[in-house]
């Protein structure tokens, strides 16, 4: 594994706040087993979320044959996602290939010429989710008598940021969700990232 790779890894770690291990998902489970009012706002969430790792990965997907970039993903992982076949890992992984895709931008560093293409419509579809994820927010704070202005305002703001910033707004969602709203645990967007660092995943990744 390389020092980048570690490093996009580390981060993706620190990002989602917890350790290694099936600590989050053993938590996100239990949150879904005993919160009937909170779990079908999670999978809403959810949902939405996964429309920005879809559209940005198959956007990335067709536009890397035509790009001279030897530093851009390799195409052997947007297949490798395409075998994978459980819930949770297919969208641990599409989240680790969206860092990936977004990793120089995370780092402050300039852009590949994949980014470049794909970043217009990223930031379109991610402020598009922070619109749509709104609504059902506010629907389940009033149902369950609670108040998150912090969490609305920054959605709102988000929904009509510019800036490259809200990519990582984005990426760092589920755990800012999670502190607000502990009960609306997502799934584990980070397990992939979190095999890769405890030497674990199979496959193709194994290989890194």
């Amino acid at each position: 594994m390389s020092r980048s790779e570690r490093s996009l890894l580390l981060l993706l770690i620190s990002i989602a706040g917890c350790g290694l291990g099936l600590i989050c998902l053993a938590t996100a489970d239990s949150a879904r087993a005993y919160n009937p009012l909170a779990r079908p706002v999670a999978e809403a969430v959810e949902r939405l979320y996964n429309q920005v790792l879809h559209s940005t990965i198959e956007d990335a997907r067709q536009r890397l044959p035509h790009l001279n970039d030897s530093e851009a993903i390799d195409k052997q992982y947007f297949e490798d996602l395409d075998a994978t076949l459980s819930n949770e890992d297919y969208y641990s992984t599409a989240y680790y290939i969206f860092a990936w895709i977004n990793s120089q931008l995370m780092a402050q560093q300039r852009p590949d010429k994949l980014l470049l293409e794909v970043l217009p419509s990223e930031k379109e579809a991610i402020r598009n989710f922070f619109l749509k994820v709104r609504p059902p927010l506010e629907r389940y704070l009033h149902r369950s008598h609670q108040t998150r202005p912090e969490l609305l305002t920054n959605v709102t703001r988000w929904a009509a940021e510019q800036q490259d910033s809200v990519v990582m707004s984005y990426i760092e969602f589920p755990r800012s969700l999670q502190a607000q709203l502990p009960e609306l645990q997502l799934m584990d967007y980070t397990k992939l990232a979190k095999a890769l660092i405890a030497g674990v995943a199979t496959g193709i990744w194994g290989s890194l």
